[in-house]
C-alpha cells in the first residue's frame, strides 16, 4: 500500500514539474527577443538533463562527481536568463523596460519655422506629420491656426477644419473643439455672427442633450451682443474730449449718470429669455433682480429652480445656484429652514465631494448669516410681469 502511494506521489510530482516547464517554456518563448537562440538552449538543456538522469542511474559512487559537470553547464545556460527576468522590474524603473515607445507626431520643427516667419515651410512640415498620422487632431488644428493667424486666410483654415470633421472616428471633444475654434475665428476675424451661429448649431445637432450642446447653446444666446460689441469696437473711433478745468477747486462733483431702471433691466432679461431660454446668465441675473429690487423671492426661487433642473449643467454650477438660493432665503426672507434645505440638497446631489463639504461648512454658520441680514423695503413689479415674469420659461 505504501509503495502504491509513493508511486502516485512521484507521478503527480512529475506531472506538475512537466506542466511548470511547459508553461515556463511557452511564456519565455512569447516574450523572447531571440527565439531561435531560445530553442537551441532548450535542446542543449534537454541533452544535459538526459545526461544527468543517466548518471544518477549509475551504481558507481563516482556518479556524484560526474553529476557536477552537466549541472554546471545547465546553470551556465539558464542562470543569466533567470537573473535577467528577476531583475527586470527593478531595471525597468530606470530604463523604461522593453516596452516600445508609442509612435506620435512631432510638430516642434513646424512650430520653429512658424516662429521664424516661414509659414509655408511650417505648413509643409505639418502636412508631413499628417501623412504619417492621418486624422490627428493637433495636426489639423495647428495647420488651421497657421493658415488663419499667420496667413489671415479664413477660407483655407475653414477648409482644413472641415476636412478634419469629415473624417469618421473622431472623439466628440475633438469635433466640438474644432467647431468652437472655427466659431471663434468667424467672430474674431470676419465678425460674422451668422456664420458662427451656424457653426455652433452644428454642435447642438451632432450631440443633442449633452454638455457639449448646452455649452454651444450658452454661446449662441450671447452671440448677438458679442457681435454687436465687436462691430462697434472695430468701426467706432475713439476720441478724447477736452477735460474740465479747475476740477480740483469745485465744491460739487460732476453729475453721475443715472443707474439703469430695474424695471427696464428686468424687461431686457425677460426678452432675452424669450429668445434664448437656456441663457443661464440672464436667468440668474433676473432671479437676483426679483429678490433684491422687488423682494419677490417666489419669482427668484422659480428662476433658480429652472436653472438647477437643467440636465447638462456641471455640478459646480448647480451648487452655486443652490448656494445663491440659500443666500436669498437668508437675506431677503430671513427663512433659516428654507436656506438649510437648499444647502442640504447640495450634499444629497453630490455626496462625498468638495461641494458637499463646503455646503456642510456653511450650514454651521447660517445662524450668523441670519443675524447679519437686514430687511429691505419691498418694491412692486412692473407691467412686464404680465408677459413673462410670472411664467416659467422652457428650461
Amino acid at each position: 500500500m505504501k509503495h502504491i502511494w509513493a508511486n502516485a506521489v512521484d507521478t503527480v510530482t512529475w506531472v506538475v514539474v512537466v506542466l511548470v516547464l511547459v508553461f515556463s517554456a511557452f511564456w519565455g518563448y512569447e516574450r523572447s527577443d531571440d527565439r531561435p537562440a531560445l530553442v537551441r538552449r532548450w535542446i542543449y538543456s534537454a541533452a544535459l538533463l538526459l545526461m544527468i538522469v543517466l548518471i544518477l542511474w549509475m551504481r558507481s559512487p563516482a556518479k556524484y562527481l560526474l553529476f557536477i559537470l552537466p549541472a554546471v553547464l545547465l546553470g551556465f545556460l539558464w542562470v543569466p536568463s533567470v537573473m535577467s527576468t528577476l531583475m527586470t522590474p527593478l531595471t525597468s524603473a530606470f530604463d523604461g523596460g522593453n516596452d516600445e515607445a508609442e509612435a506620435k507626431p512631432f510638430y516642434f520643427i513646424a512650430e520653429g519655422k512658424r516662429r521664424k516667419g516661414l509659414d509655408e515651410e511650417a505648413i509643409a512640415e505639418v502636412r508631413k506629420q499628417l501623412e504619417l498620422f492621418p486624422g490627428d487632431y493637433e495636426g489639423y488644428t495647428r495647420l488651421a491656426s497657421i493658415q488663419m493667424e499667420n496667413l489671415k486666410n479664413l477660407s483655407a483654415a475653414q477648409a482644413t477644419l472641415n476636412e478634419f470633421l469629415d473624417m469618421p472616428g473622431h472623439a466628440p471633444n475633438e469635433v466640438v473643439g474644432a467647431l468652437h475654434l472655427l466659431a471663434d475665428w468667424q467672430l474674431q476675424f470676419s465678425r460674422n455672427a451668422r456664420a458662427a451661429a451656424e457653426t455652433l448649431q452644428r454642435i447642438v445637432q451632432l450631440y443633442p442633450g449633452t454638455s457639449f450642446a448646452h455649452a454651444a447653446e450658452q454661446r449662441l444666446s450671447h452671440l448677438g451682443s458679442a457681435d454687436e460689441a465687436s462691430r462697434v469696437r472695430h468701426e467706432s473711433k475713439f476720441t478724447v474730449g477736452p477735460g474740465d478745468r479747475d476740477i480740483g477747486l469745485r465744491k460739487e462733483s460732476a453729475p453721475v449718470s443715472a443707474p439703469v431702471d430695474p424695471q427696464t433691466q428686468a424687461a431686457e432679461y425677460v426678452k432675452q429669455l424669450e429668445l434664448h431660454p437656456f441663457d443661464t446668465e440672464a436667468r440668474e441675473k433676473l432671479a437676483i433682480l426679483y429678490a433684491e429690487e422687488y423682494q419677490r423671492l417666489d419669482l427668484a426661487a422659480d428662476q433658480l429652480e429652472q436653472l438647477i433642473a437643467l440636465p447638462a449643467e456641471p455640478p459646480k454650477h448647480v451648487a452655486r445656484w443652490l448656494n445663491l438660493l440659500a443666500t436669498l432665503h437668508i437675506k431677503h426672507a430671513h427663512n433659516l429652514e428654507a436656506a438649510q434645505s437648499a444647502l442640504r440638497r447640495i450634499g444629497e446631489r453630490f455626496p462625498g465631494g468638495a461641494l458637499a463639504t463646503v455646503a456642510a461648512s456653511r450650514l454651521a454658520t447660517l445662524n450668523s448669516e441670519l443675524k447679519a441680514s437686514q430687511r429691505t423695503a419691498p418694491k412692486t413689479l412692473g407691467a412686464y410681469e404680465k408677459d413673462m415674469g410670472l411664467k416659467k420659461a422652457a428650461g
